[in-house]
């Protein structure tokens, strides 16, 4: 199978194909042209009936999404991007082992910075409550990064977001730099 095809990195396809071969003579016909697969023919192996199914098309979870966390305090954080939906999800247990104040997570889908418009199927529910509660993690730090002198500097913690961004260094002699906030997380267990 080549390189790049659907069919060559989709996990349902690639897991349909151990299980199918675990109970069935599988044959696999492909294109003369394209030297991709088009059909696969099972065949018991007892009685030698076959049946054929037709390889259409191939839809891979592979979106970036984000694990948004809930801690009991309302406090909320994002962790990722992460490739896909279901890869999300299954980050939400590692994060739980490693911190005891999450009360929820949810994976969402990542919008893209450069696509100004959100649209009405992007927007993820949630319970009121939490809603009405949701504030940032308590805890965020700014840093100041420097490309052109390859350095940076790393201010905080601050409160929130809001206080993070209204901070602004002395102006003597300060080189130009881009502000990136991120939340501060507490170390794991082990570390």
């Amino acid at each position: 199978m080549q390189p790049g095809y659907p069919f060559a990195t989709n996990r349902a396809y690639q897991r349909f194909r151990l299980l199918a071969s675990d109970h069935f003579e599988v044959v696999d016909w492909d294109s003369a042209e394209t030297r991709r697969p088009t059909l696969i023919t099972l065949i018991d192996i007892g009685s030698r009936d076959a049946f054929s199914v037709a390889l259409l098309d191939s839809a891979e979870d592979r979106e970036p999404h984000v694990l948004l966390a809930v801690t009991a305090t309302a406090a909320l954080s994002v962790h990722g991007p992460i490739p896909g939906r279901a890869a999300t999800a299954d980050y939400a247990p590692h994060l739980a082992m490693h911190d005891a104040d999450i009360a929820a997570t949810a994976p969402v889908a990542l919008h893209h910075p450069g696509q100004p418009h959100i649209g009405d199927d992007e927007w993820t529910s949630v319970p009121r409550d939490i809603a009405h509660a949701a504030r940032a993690a308590a805890r965020v730090a700014l840093v100041l990064l420097d490309r052109d002198r390859a350095q940076l500097t790393v201010v905080g913690p601050f409160p929130s977001i809001d206080a993070a961004d209204a901070w602004r260094p002395t102006a003597d002699g300060w080189p130009p730099t881009d502000r990136l906030l991120l939340p501060v997380q507490p170390p794991t267990e082990g570390q």
